[in-house]
């Protein structure tokens, strides 16, 4: 099965980038609750404020009236206590202990002077408040467009790292299928091929074999059957060595290579030196001719064999052609049939067909 057809190779991958988009979302969404929370920080800024002022308009009752009564001071201690106990800085701090001496000591006795001041310095701190409140609102919008900018960037970066890592482990396993799937596929080259040849080996002849007659009787073909002998080949071992004889076996099979090349034609190492072929869809005239086509190659070889009668390597063959009379014949029978023409080749003299 082709692992691209396997829907559960690919949920991981799935996972892995839809966890990134939500988590990517939900960061993006927790981002935006803060921001909101800071201009709520920001607008809370008028809300001491708004205390101020209630100070002021209690302080410009008492200008008018000239005289405070225990409401307005219980207002205007409550509202500053509100503000006055808030966080600060030390530079605030001193202004606002001054401004809070100046409060405590209004209540004593009527200072339209001290009133007065006591007004502008809390309209000074209410513009104070609205300044710094919008300065640290704009600082803070820079940094928050910068540190959103950064962690898109870093968002965008970590995503693309992991598709690539993604695809990376797509593409190893894609490989490491298709190294498998080549080497599946040698081994069943390697289990019907002859290790020395390359031809077919004896197993695959069996198989082939076996079904010769019923393929050639389904299509209604003629087919042949071909055994193939290297003369005095022991001798030729003797005289030149094994390994001499290695590459002798292989010259013969690149020649049956080249003279066997059409479709339906078959070629198998049976053992040792021995050869056979399988030919489907064939005549006698064309299995005549490519048997001396054959022979005519082996002769162009010019291998030396001192223990041949003729001075040089050559090939004993026997074949048979299976024809509406003798398709019904056991393979067995045929095989033997083979035999017994490869034979008679080697009685007559060698160098030599018999069909």
């Amino acid at each position: 099965m082709n692992i691209l057809d396997n829907k559960r190779f690919f949920i991981l991958p799935i996972i892995i980038i839809g966890s990134l988009i939500l988590s990517s979302i939900l960061f993006f969404n927790q981002i935006d609750k803060l921001k909101k929370q800071i201009d709520y920080i920001y607008f809370g800024t008028f809300i001491p404020v708004h205390k101020l002022h209630s100070i002021v308009n209690e302080y410009d009752k008492y200008i008018v009236t000239k005289e405070i009564n225990e409401s307005q001071k219980k207002i205007i201690k409550k509202e500053w206590n509100y503000y006055f106990k808030s966080y600060k800085t030390d530079k605030e701090r001193i202004v606002l202990d001054k401004i809070n001496l100046k409060i405590t000591k209004s209540f004593s006795a009527y200072d339209n002077k001290l009133l007065a001041n006591i007004v502008k310095n809390i309209n000074n701190v209410i513009a104070y408040e609205v300044k710094i409140a919008s300065q640290q609102r704009k600082l803070f919008l820079v940094k928050y467009e910068n540190m959103n900018n950064y962690l898109q960037y870093s968002l965008g970066l970590i995503l693309l790292l992991s598709l690539f890592i993604v695809f990376y482990i797509i593409f190893l396993s894609l490989q490491k299928h298709t190294e498998l799937e080549k080497l599946t596929n040698k081994y069943k080259k390697d289990s019907i091929t002859d290790g020395l040849t390359s031809l077919y080996n004896r197993k695959h002849f069996d198989f082939i074999f076996s079904k010769m007659t019923i393929i050639a009787k389904e299509n209604d073909w003629k087919c042949s059957f071909v055994m193939l002998d290297i003369d005095f080949f022991k001798p030729f071992n003797d005289t030149y060595g094994h390994d001499i004889g290695d590459m002798v076996i292989q010259n013969v099979a690149n020649t049956l290579r080249r003279s066997f090349n059409k479709q339906y034609e078959y070629l198998f190492r049976i053992g040792g030196e021995e050869f056979g072929i399988v030919i489907f869809n064939t005549s006698k005239e064309s299995l005549e001719k490519s048997l001396d086509n054959f022979q005519n190659n082996i002769k162009s070889l010019q291998i030396p064999h001192t223990a041949s009668d003729t001075g040089y390597l050559t090939i004993s063959i026997g074949a048979v052609i299976v024809n509406k009379d003798s398709i019904n014949k056991e393979v067995k029978e045929l095989y033997k049939a083979a035999d017994d023409k490869l034979y008679h080749s080697k009685e007559n003299g060698r160098n030599q067909y018999t069909i």
